[in-house]
């Protein structure tokens, strides 16, 4: 699904994916850090993630480590971009702002209630493409009701919490040397409880 999106977004725009974005979200919200396919002299700042004993032969550095994201040239909608947590939390603020940062607007507040809405409780706890805490995913057990969040899967996650005006981000290479490991997961929900623990409106 999200690699549609993307598509979609092209095929509407004839504009390659990664040149939208950056016009529209990452250079107007001064994200000097965010983007796909980071040249090779930014690698230093990038965290190593899988050893891909499979295909590439090699540890993965400063290139997508999804596979789909790969096949598809390192951008894709769903997965293969690199940030910093400067740039992190400039995205979280527009969104705790309702779309707006420093003055510049980039999505409308309605846009963001209806992406961050829980769909179908019966289903599932899932936004559109955000995911909402439930006390067992990653969200920890104190984030408000309003919070979305949404998960990597080399092990970065951000959690949004409207109601309590905090952001919770956490970039990590979970996935270094092997996808084996699952620690992350306990980790992401004690951190979301340690920062909402000494939370100060």
């Amino acid at each position: 699904g999200a690699i549609l999106l993307g598509q979609i977004v092209v095929r509407r725009t004839g504009e390659p994916f990664d040149q939208y974005v950056r016009e529209r979200i990452f250079q107007p919200l001064r994200m000097n850090d965010t983007r796909f396919r980071p040249p090779p002299e930014m690698w230093d700042r990038v965290a190593p993630t899988e050893v891909d004993t499979a295909w590439r032969k090699r540890q993965v550095r400063g290139e997508v480590h999804d596979e789909n994201a790969f096949a598809l040239g390192g951008v894709s909608s769903h997965a293969g971009l690199f940030s910093s947590g400067r740039d992190m939390a400039r995205f979280a603020r527009m969104l705790l702002r309702g779309g707006e940062l420093d003055g510049v607007r980039i999505v409308a507040p309605q846009t963001i209630d209806r992406f961050t809405a829980l769909q179908d409780s019966a289903l599932s706890n899932r936004a559109l493409g955000w995911e909402k805490p439930n006390g067992r995913n990653s969200a920890g057990h104190r984030l408000s009701p309003e919070a979305f969040g949404h998960t990597g899967f080399t092990g970065t996650s951000i959690w949004v919490d409207p109601e309590k005006d905090l952001f919770i981000v956490l970039l990590t290479n979970r996935v270094n040397p092997t996808r084996a490991r699952t620690g992350v997961f306990r980790v992401r929900v004690d951190l979301a409880d340690a920062v909402v623990a000494v939370w100060r409106p």
